[in-house]
């Protein structure tokens, strides 16, 4: 199923950036949120992401992925998420994160 298509101008609105993992723990009274802290280089932010049935914490700690860093904070079971990662998800539901394959530096800026 292909979304609405969207002019450039729509797509240069959102803020795609490199962003390191430093801690990431998952949320108590939940079975799919881990709450992670991130680095930007020039700044931290955390994000909560349904990915627990895919990725343990630990296994996260260290790992450069791909963050919206513009996108309005929301808040999930009390703790407020300033962002979202990008993974992609395959017809079962499995869950694969985006990373760089080079050491890409924190708060580079994806285009």
């Amino acid at each position: 199923m292909v979304k609405e298509e969207i002019d450039i101008d729509t797509f240069r609105k959102v803020d795609l950036k490199v962003a390191k993992i430093l801690s990431a723990e998952a949320v108590e009274k939940s079975e799919k949120l881990i709450k992670l802290r991130l680095s930007f280089g020039d700044h931290e932010k955390t994000i909560l992401s349904g990915i627990r049935k895919d990725y343990s914490p630990q296994d996260l700690v260290g790992k450069k992925i791909i963050v919206i860093d513009n996108l309005k904070p929301a808040k999930l079971m009390g703790i407020e998420s300033q962002g979202m990662l990008l993974a992609a998800q395959d017809e079962e539901g499995n869950i694969s994160l985006l990373t760089v394959d080079k050491d890409a530096k924190e708060g580079s800026t994806v285009s």
